[in-house]
């Protein structure tokens, strides 16, 4: 029988709450502390989700030696700080997307990871899906034959505008590229691997953040990829993957899917993927995969991919304006 391994929790917010909800269902996983700069809101966690500690301090929760891995769950403007602390304490992290700002940043974190010799992953949940591993199964197979055209859009409307906003500040983070454009983002890089060319645009808000962002990819075989992302428009949150011989569709919600079809011709297949719980069960059970192997990498959601995520969104940013260094 494997070992129980001991989680803690940074930042008990709404993904956190997703994320806690969904441990009823991976064995040997074990929720154990929380931590919020906010002891009542801690407290209120822990005792929602039946958890042994709770802590009003990060350094804490980084320094109990009881726990084995940490999921940092706050604004991505936190996370190099956040992230660092519980490697430094030779915790294993998983850090909710993006890693964080930039890519500088993201090497320093991963680097990191090695110096301690701990894992470290960035939590895409969407990598886990069976929706996902059914679409790479059915790419690699030749099923569609070479992939030229990848299109996939994640936007929703935003409730306020409030520029002190986790969604307008760009202080905070803030604007759709690095909220929910990660997603479409992560998508062409998985299918693609790293554009030869960018074109991007993007809508600024007031305050720097961009409210919708639009890149072309260009591949020196010919594959284009197109990728959206807003928080002031709700977009169908579908994805197309076109190859020479027919195309696949990722079902809206794409990034949390349970179906893929296959159109080959006039012939289409659909594959059903249904899931009882909240998705994030997947990647809980593949970092406890890393850690019952005693892996310090997880082969389906690399350090590689991670950084080509951020440079490659580094480079969208530098074209359309948007400076975090401003603030």
């Amino acid at each position: 029988m494997a070992r129980t391994i001991n989680w803690g929790i940074i930042g008990p917010g709404k993904i956190a709450n997703s994320f806690a909800s969904s441990f009823h269902s991976v064995p040997d996983a074990k929720l154990y502390a929380v931590a919020s700069r906010d002891r009542e809101k801690a407290r209120s966690f822990a005792k929602l989700y039946n958890i042994q500690k709770s802590y009003d301090s990060y350094d804490a929760l980084a320094n109990d030696p009881d726990i084995d891995v940490v999921y940092v769950a706050t604004p991505h403007a936190y996370h190099r700080e956040q992230t660092l602390l519980c490697l430094h304490n030779k915790k294993a992290v998983l850090c909710e997307k993006p890693l964080t700002l930039n890519h500088n940043d993201a090497l320093e974190m991963i680097e990191a990871a090695k110096k301690n010799n701990v894992f470290f992953m960035e939590a895409m949940w969407s990598r886990f899906f069976p929706t996902t591993i059914k679409t790479l199964k059915l790419i690699h197979e030749g099923a569609i034959g070479e992939v030229k055209y990848l299109r996939a859009d994640f936007g929703f409307k935003s409730p306020t505008k409030d520029p002190k906003s986790r969604l307008f500040d760009l202080a905070l983070g803030g604007g759709a590229l690095l909220d929910v454009g990660v997603y479409p983002l992560f998508l062409a890089l998985l299918i693609l691997g790293k554009p030869d060319a960018i074109r991007s645009f993007a809508t600024l808000a007031d305050t720097g953040a961009d409210e919708t962002t639009n890149a072309i990819f260009h591949y020196k075989n010919g594959a284009i990829a197109n990728i959206l992302s807003s928080i002031v428009v709700d977009t169908p949150k579908d994805a197309e993957i076109i190859g020479t011989n027919g195309t696949i569709t990722i079902h809206s919600p794409w990034h949390k899917a349970s179906s893929v079809t296959l159109k080959i011709g006039n012939d289409e297949t659909r594959f059903d993927f249904p899931y009882d719980g909240t998705g994030f069960e997947y990647q809980i059970q593949e970092v406890m995969r890393c850690l019952h192997n005693n892996k310090k990498e997880s082969d389906l959601m690399p350090f590689e991919l991670s950084l080509k995520m951020a440079e490659v969104s580094d480079e969208i940013r530098r074209q359309c304006n948007i400076n975090y260094s401003l603030v």
